[in-house]
């Protein structure tokens, strides 16, 4: 015998109590996963938002470009290659603050001209240490100049590297024809 039969006597009235007891159990049974989803709407609605954790600044190697400048002198003439660092801070909030980037370029391979004495010239490491701040989502050049024997190089490559040893690290080549 079922719940729902004790609770009804007589014949016309079992049918009828039968009927009422189920819709009984079903408003019962919505009301209550109603009531849980309503439950977990207001909770997520009023609940306090997570605390973001920022990172800091999110610093980037931008584009690495290359120019060569002639400064007229005795003779022979003084000649420079810059190599022209981008550094940009893709995070949207955060100010990256002064003197906490610093750019590191390393020259590591230089090949001459066939049939040109290999010339003694080693250039050494520059590093910059970025005096200004960088606001979100900016960027700042950085230049290095490294002076050119007379007889210029075929190629040269460089390492660049932002905040060693952990940062954005890059190889580039920079050619005497371009």
């Amino acid at each position: 015998m079922d719940k729902c039969d004790k609770l009804v006597f007589g014949s016309k009235g079992k049918t009828l109590g039968h009927k009422v007891c189920r819709m009984i159990k079903k408003i019962i049974l919505y009301s209550f996963a109603l009531s849980l989803l309503l439950l977990q709407a207001t909770s997520a609605a009023f609940s306090q938002p997570k605390a973001v954790e920022e990172k800091g600044p999110e610093i980037k190697l931008g584009k690495i470009t290359f120019q060569t400048r002639e400064f007229e002198s005795a003779t022979p003439p003084l000649r420079m290659l810059e190599v022209q660092v981008e550094i940009l801070n893709k995070n949207k909030r955060i100010t990256a603050p002064s003197n906490s980037i610093r750019v590191v370029v390393v020259p590591k391979e230089i090949k001459f001209p066939e049939g040109t004495s290999a010339v003694e010239y080693n250039p050494t490491q520059e590093e910059i240490t970025v005096p200004v701040p960088l606001p979100p989502n900016t960027g700042r050049m950085v230049i290095f100049g490294f002076s050119l024997p007379e007889k210029k190089p075929e190629s040269i490559t460089f390492e660049v590297q932002i905040n060693p040893p952990g940062g954005e690290y890059s190889v580039v080549k920079w050619e005497s024809g371009n």
